[in-house]
């Protein structure tokens, strides 16, 4: 009876238990003999299935060329190496090295080959893992040196909107070291005023919406700096959020020139507003001058002549008859100013009829086809409003005699979610919003101020040969309409 070789059992469990998959082939067959555990599982069977088995058989067939090559070389110099790739049974490629040495009898004639395979996927996943955080820390490196040296604020946060880094440029703005930026520490700096709308940016952000809005830094002495912010998320190669990063412009001084124009604007419309009280205050005492002074004496003068024809011997009635009618034209030119200058229709008549009256006026003289229709009453704008929309009713039907080269014109005032909208339309030559401050139409200017003045707009929409649309639109005051409500 044979004693057993210890070293033969040490052997056999060595290859068993490697691991690194070992596969021995007959080199005459190419057939597998033996494979331990560790083959096996890279093949996706059982050791025993493989048995008998081609060595190439567990390769893809474009592989078999290079690996032919392989075993040809170690059956020439001994030992052979080569990196190539298996086929999974899940569809995706294993990749392998894989070293093949020959192995000769006494006689050196070639009886087996050895393969000895290595999965190299948790290699290169660690060498890719390592060029990953090299080129990270490279890009993080690169990354705040340019942001070193940015003339703006800029932030990096987690995925929580807390600080992990603020530049030098962000620091100067807010009046607050790196360290104390970290955080929540950032956000302290903000105006409180400000702090509700930032939360509500954010939260917004969180949910993937753009970020872009403008607030205030509070400094810690009290003075404050204005920035305009935008945000974005920073994403990984999976498109998951793993942080953001924040770029704050200082706009403190274009905030400053801003309300420092928007001061001018409002007292420029405080002017515009006063002049036009008193336009319209000298207007209404001219118009009450020549209604009630100059017009009283030209009828005095009508019936003066009426008595001195019926009274006079010496001179014939016929003769005194173009005195009388010159004057009946005066007073005509007379009422006309008058009315001009302050219509008595908004007050008496009311809107629509002071309206059609110009309107009356307007076609008698220029020969115009001029409809008007409107379903506001006068009470329900108020005075100054009617007054608004008359006036530029007029300006718009001065404007079409003048320019429009129209044979009609078309006018509808109504009141629609609480706006009046007036609109004029004619079918003239056309003219847009580029031609209201041409030479000799300073009068829509003018209206277009006035509705501004109340909250209202002008728009001029012309199509060159097709006519031009006079579009008004100006809100019925909140009050007004809380009382036509009540009545509703």
């Amino acid at each position: 009876m044979s004693v057993p070789d210890p070293a033969a059992g040490l052997w056999a469990q060595a290859f068993l238990e490697n691991a690194h998959g070992i596969a021995v082939s007959e080199a005459a067959s190419g057939t597998l003999v033996a494979v331990n555990r560790a083959y096996a599982e890279l093949a996706d069977s059982a050791p025993e299935a493989l048995r008998g088995r081609p060595f190439l058989a567990i390769f893809p067939d474009s592989e078999h060329p290079a690996l032919l090559a392989t075993l040809q070389t170690a059956d020439l110099t001994g030992t052979a190496i080569l990196q190539t790739c298996r086929a999974h049974r899940e569809g995706y490629l294993i990749p392998l090295w894989v070293r093949i040495a020959s192995l000769r009898d006494a006689d050196g004639r070639l009886t087996h080959r050895v393969a000895t395979v290595t999965d190299l996927r948790a290699q290169l996943r660690a060498e890719g893992q390592r060029l990953h955080a090299e080129v990270r820390r490279t890009t993080d490196e690169r990354f705040r040196q340019l942001a070193e040296s940015a003339p703006v604020g800029i932030l990096l946060m987690d995925v929580d909107g807390a600080c992990d880094y603020a530049n030098a440029h962000w620091s100067q703005i807010a009046q607050l070291t790196h360290e104390q930026a970290r955080g929540d520490g950032w956000f302290e700096a903000v105006h409180p005023d400000d702090r509700e709308r930032v939360t509500e940016a954010w939260e917004g952000l969180m949910r993937g919406k753009a970020l872009s809005l403008e607030f205030r830094y509070q400094h810690p002495g009290g003075a404050t700096r204005w920035v305009h912010s935008r945000a974005e998320p920073q994403r990984d190669e999976g498109g998951d959020v793993t942080g953001y990063i924040v770029v704050d412009v200082d706009v403190t001084e274009q905030q400053q020139q801003r309300a420092a124009v928007d001061r001018f604007h409002a007292r420029v419309r405080g002017l515009a507003n006063r002049l036009e009280s008193l336009r319209e205050e000298e207007r209404g005492q001219l118009a009450q001058k020549l209604h009630g002074t100059l017009r009283q004496e030209m009828t005095t003068l009508q019936s003066d002549l009426a008595a001195l024809a019926g009274a006079s011997r010496e001179l014939a009635p016929a003769s005194l008859k173009p005195v009388a009618e010159l004057a009946d034209r005066c007073l005509q030119h007379l009422r006309q100013i008058a009315f001009e200058l302050q219509p008595p229709g908004i007050e008496d008549l009311g809107l629509e009829a002071a309206m059609k009256r110009i309107a009356a006026e307007c076609a008698a003289q220029s020969g115009l086809a001029i409809q008007v229709s409107t379903d506001v009453a006068a009470t329900t704008l108020g005075q100054r409003r009617s007054l608004a929309i008359y006036r530029t009713f007029q300006e718009g039907l001065a404007n079409v005699m003048r320019h429009a080269r129209a044979s009609k014109v078309d006018a509808q005032v109504w009141v629609q979610d609480g706006l009046v909208r007036l609109r004029i339309s004619d079918d003239g030559v056309g003219m847009g919003d580029q031609d209201r401050a041409k030479v000799g139409c300073f009068g829509l200017l003018a209206a277009s101020e006035r509705l501004a003045q109340l909250g209202g707009t002008l728009r001029v929409l012309g199509v060159a040969g097709k006519g031009t649309v006079l579009d008004v639109s100006l809100p019925v005051s909140q009050s007004r309409r809380l009382r036509e409500a009540r009545k509703l």
